[in-house]
């Protein structure tokens, strides 16, 4: 297929997938508005872009490193003025239950464009993992998943759901670095999977949920964040659309 030929076919995905966004774009501010999206092909970057309710092809760009791999994220691109896109393999928008993937990584869009840099700069962690050149520090840092009260406690949180008891006994417990990587990973990829369950079950389709349960591991993280933002948010509606607040809520 020439580079023409997947271009015109992506942008009728868009198109389709442009019909799905309307339907759900009022359940929440993150996911109200569309956001620029690359979708890696032979290791190029193709860049479309919203206008006026529907996609636009910007421009091809060389990917930084060979991603052989399916892709879902979201970060900011230096050859666009390091604005954030959502970043997808090339067959993401063929069906509706990829879309609602893409819309997961807007709302890693929204994060980062409303409070994401802020909270970062506060946090001893990021300040640590990139004074040692560790860019990927939320995928791979070193988690105490084993660790003895860790495994005990999160084991009781799936039968009590009492999170404040949890994450007390736990900020006293972790070191700190250890501690704001949870509460880190509970509000970014939580708060993600929170909204994504919203659309999920505005469309009727399969939740995205995993059982709390050994071996924990970083997607362990996503869910617990995910349950303790649904908690906090039914307790006080007005942190579903104040992130700053949120977080602070949840350390």
């Amino acid at each position: 297929m020439t580079n023409l030929s997947f271009v015109e076919n992506q942008l009728g995905f868009f198109d389709e997938f442009c019909e799905l966004h309307s339907r759900v774009k009022g359940l929440h501010n993150s996911i109200s508005e569309l956001q620029p999206v690359a979708i890696v092909k032979d290791n190029k970057y193709f860049l479309f872009v919203p206008q006026n309710g529907k996609y636009e092809f910007i421009t091809e760009h060389p990917t930084p490193f060979s991603i052989d791999f399916e892709i879902y994220a979201a970060f900011p691109l230096d050859f666009y003025q390091n604005e954030i896109a959502a970043i997808v393999t090339e067959n993401a928008l063929r069906n509706e239950k990829n879309h609602v993937v893409v819309l997961h990584e807007f709302v890693h869009c929204f994060q980062w464009n409303t409070c994401e840099q802020n909270i970062r700069s506060s946090l001893t962690i990021e300040q640590e993992q990139m004074s040692m050149g560790a860019y990927d520090w939320e995928i791979n840092y070193s988690f105490p998943y084993e660790d003895d009260l860790f495994v005990s406690m999160t084991e009781k949180l799936c039968r009590t759901n009492k999170f404040a008891d949890y994450h007390k006994k736990l900020h006293k417990h972790l070191k700190k670095t250890d501690f704001e990587y949870l509460i880190w990973q509970e509000w970014k990829e939580g708060f993600a999977r929170y909204i994504e369950n919203l659309i999920r079950a505005n469309l009727g389709v399969e939740l995205d949920y995993i059982a709390l349960s050994r071996p924990f591991d970083r997607v362990s993280l996503y869910e617990i964040g995910s349950r303790h933002i649904a908690s906090l948010i039914k307790e006080d509606n007005s942190l579903s659309n104040d992130l700053q607040k949120l977080f602070c809520a949840m350390v």
